[in-house]
């Protein structure tokens, strides 16, 4: 089987898809620091924490330890894939529950901030969902389709269901 080979033209689409999360950790980073220096390191945890995640999705992904868009393109999972599981081999339930994990970890840090946002302005909710929707839709569009993976993957998975049928 032949993989997708990554353009420049697909890695600066990735990174327009990147500046609205950018903008949103950045900002909630900054938001949670003005309360509480723990609240930003919960938040740092959290984020690390699905890294560890998505690097169990890695295993057996022909984009290893390459560039990779991986988990809507934030987490470093391909990375400290080969680090952390260089000798295990694609194991579907592994797959399966890291997947399940790194998504419920990916609502969790959604929804870990809202209060505190909240508590700053009611009218910043809808900017950082609006952010946070703007960078899923431009990330899904830009490389979802391409992705030799995403068949596997659950964001492929969800480009199928939904985009294929545009």
């Amino acid at each position: 089987m032949e993989f997708y080979k990554w353009t420049k033209k697909d890695k600066w689409l990735y990174f327009l898809s990147m500046i609205p999360f950018l903008i949103v950790f950045i900002g909630t980073a900054y938001l949670l620091a003005t309360y509480s220096i723990i609240l930003l390191f919960i938040l740092i945890a959290l984020y690390l924490i699905t890294n560890i995640f998505q690097a169990g999705c890695c295993i057996g992904c022909p984009y290893r330890g390459k560039y990779c868009p991986a988990l809507c393109g934030v987490y470093l999972g391909n990375i400290l894939s080969g680090f952390l599981y260089k000798k295990r081999q694609f194991d579907p339930k592994f797959f399966k529950l890291n997947a399940n994990a790194g998504e419920t970890m990916i609502l969790i840090i959604a929804i870990f901030p809202l209060y505190w946002i909240y508590k700053t302005g009611w009218y910043l909710i809808p900017i950082y969902v609006i952010l946070i929707a703007a960078h899923f839709i431009l990330f899904m569009a830009t490389q979802c389709g391409k992705c030799s993976y995403n068949t596997t993957c659950p964001a492929g998975q969800a480009w199928h269901r939904w985009c294929t049928k545009c």
